[in-house]
C-alpha cells in the first residue's frame, strides 16, 4: 500500500517530460522506480523514491541565497514600423509617376485582383488602397471594409468646403446594423425655393466600399456647392446580409430623404441618383422598381416613395444572369445570393434592373466602357435595347471605346460634364 506523501513533497507523474524529453519517453511511474532505485543505490547508497514513499522524510532544500533585485529598466519605445511595400510597388509599376496604379500599370496577382483592391472603383489604386492591400498581405488584422482609406467624421467636417453644411452619420432607420447611415451635404446659403436632391451610392461589388470613398464623397460635396442637397449612403454589404438587402436599404434612405424634405429644403419631386458598378445597379433599381415588386424591405417611412426622377449609372450590372459561371451563382453564406439554390434564378431576376424595363422609366444616363472586363458592356447594350423596345425615349448610353471598368473617372473630361448637364436638365429645368 502506497503511503500518503508528506506535506511539501510533490507527486510528479512524468519526470521525463519535466526533464524535457517529451511524452514519447514517459513511462508508468511505478515501473520506472526500480530503475531509479538501482541508480540511486549505486550513486549514494540509500534507496529513495519519493513516489513509493521513503522511511525518512526528504530533507527540505536549503533556502536560495538572497540576491539583489535587478534594477528595473524603463520599457524601450520602439519606433513605428514603416510599411515600405506600397512605395516599392509605386517605384516598380507607376509608369506615369502620378502616385497611383492604373490596371494597365499593374501585373501578376495585383492585376488579377485589381477590382477587389480598388475599393472605391475609380480605376486606380491610390495610396490608401495600396496600404490596405499591403496590410492584408502581411497578415495583419484586417480592418472593416467600410473603414479602409475613408475619413473619420472629424476629418470629414474639417475638410468640407466652407460654403456647405455637413450632417454626418444620420441614421435613416433604427436597428442593429451600423450600415444604416448616411451623410448629408447642402449649401449654407438660403434658398428661395426647395432644392433638388441627389443620392450617391458607392460601389465595391456589394461586399466593400463606403459612403465617404472617392467619387461618392467628392461628388456629394461638389454638387452641394452647385445647389443640390446631397446624401451619400451606406447599405448592408453581403457579409452582413445577401441580396436584396442592399436594394431595400437604399430605398429606405430615399424614403427617409422625402420624409425629411421640409427640414432640409428638398423638393421631393426632384430627386436624382448616381452610382458606379454595384452602386450603379442600386440606383437603377431606385429609378425603375416600384412598391409592387416587394423590395421596399421592412424599414420605416413606407408612406413615402423610394423612386427617383433621374438616374446616372456608370458601369451598371443590369442582368445577373449575364454573369454566367461567376461568383453571383454561389448561394453559400456570405455570397451575393446566399440562400437556397432552387430559387436562385428567380432571386437573380428579381434583383436585375432588366426585369423592370417599361415605357415610363425616368430619364437615364448610362456610361460604359467597351473594354470593361468586370461588368461587360453587354449589360448596358441589352438593357438599352430592351428599354427602347418597350417605348422608353429618355435614355442615353455613353459607350466609350476602349474604356475599362473605372470609365467614369478615367474619362472624367467627358463623363463628369455629361452627368452635370444631365442632372441640370432633368432636375433643375423640369424637362
Amino acid at each position: 500500500m502506497t503511503p500518503r506523501l508528506r506535506p511539501g513533497v510533490r507527486r510528479e507523474r512524468n519526470p521525463w517530460a519535466r526533464a524535457g524529453y517529451g511524452d514519447s519517453m514517459s513511462l508508468p511511474l511505478k515501473s520506472a522506480c526500480p530503475l531509479l532505485l538501482v541508480s540511486l543505490v549505486l550513486l549514494v547508497g540509500s534507496p529513495v523514491c519519493a513516489h513509493e514513499g521513503a522511511d525518512e522524510e526528504p530533507a527540505a532544500p536549503p533556502p536560495a541565497p538572497k540576491t539583489a533585485e535587478p534594477e528595473k529598466k524603463a520599457p524601450e519605445t520602439k519606433a513605428p514600423e514603416v510599411d515600405e511595400r506600397p512605395g516599392r510597388w509605386l517605384k516598380q509599376m507607376d509608369a506615369n509617376g502620378d502616385g497611383k496604379l492604373a490596371r494597365a500599370e499593374t501585373r501578376g496577382a495585383m492585376k488579377r485582383f485589381f477590382n477587389r483592391n480598388d475599393a472605391n472603383q475609380d480605376g486606380v489604386l491610390d495610396a490608401a488602397e495600396l496600404a490596405a492591400l499591403s496590410k492584408r498581405l502581411a497578415g495583419g488584422k484586417r480592418s472593416p471594409a467600410r473603414q479602409r482609406g475613408t475619413p473619420t467624421t472629424k476629418q470629414l467636417l474639417a475638410s468640407a468646403p466652407k460654403d456647405i453644411r455637413v450632417v454626418a452619420d444620420i441614421a435613416y432607420r433604427t436597428g442593429e446594423s451600423k450600415a444604416w447611415r448616411l451623410d448629408l451635404f447642402m449649401p449654407k446659403a438660403k434658398a428661395d425655393a426647395a432644392r433638388p436632391a441627389l443620392v450617391f451610392v458607392h460601389g465595391g461589388g456589394w461586399k466593400q466600399g463606403d459612403k465617404r470613398s472617392g467619387t461618392f464623397l467628392r461628388g456629394a460635396m461638389e454638387y452641394a456647392q452647385k445647389g443640390y442637397v446631397c446624401i451619400s449612403v451606406n447599405y448592408r454589404l453581403i457579409d452582413e446580409a445577401p441580396m436584396p438587402a442592399s436594394i431595400e436599404d437604399v430605398k429606405c434612405a430615399v424614403r427617409w430623404l422625402r420624409a425629411h424634405a421640409a427640414a432640409y429644403g428638398v423638393d421631393p419631386k426632384r430627386v436624382g441618383a448616381y452610382g458606379n458598378s454595384a452602386g450603379a445597379h442600386l440606383v437603377l433599381m431606385l429609378g425603375l422598381v416600384g412598391k409592387k415588386a416587394g423590395l421596399e424591405g421592412d424599414g420605416p417611412y413606407q408612406d413615402q416613395s423610394s423612386l427617383v426622377q433621374a438616374v446616372c449609372a456608370s458601369a451598371p450590372p443590369t442582368d445577373f444572369t449575364l454573369f454566367a459561371g461567376s461568383s453571383t451563382r454561389r448561394v453559400g453564406k456570405g455570397s451575393l445570393f446566399a440562400g437556397t439554390p432552387e430559387d436562385l434564378y428567380h432571386r437573380m431576376k428579381q434583383a436585375s434592373p432588366l426585369t423592370y424595363v417599361r415605357k415610363g422609366v425616368p430619364p437615364l444616363l448610362l456610361i460604359h466602357g467597351t473594354a470593361d472586363t468586370t461588368v461587360r458592356v453587354e449589360h448596358s447594350d441589352v438593357f438599352v435595347k430592351a428599354l427602347k423596345d418597350a417605348g422608353a425615349t429618355n435614355v442615353t448610353l455613353m459607350r466609350i471605346k476602349g474604356a475599362p471598368h473605372g470609365v467614369f473617372n478615367k474619362h472624367r473630361a467627358e463623363t463628369h460634364p455629361a452627368m452635370e448637364t444631365f442632372f441640370a436638365r432633368t432636375l433643375r429645368s423640369g424637362k
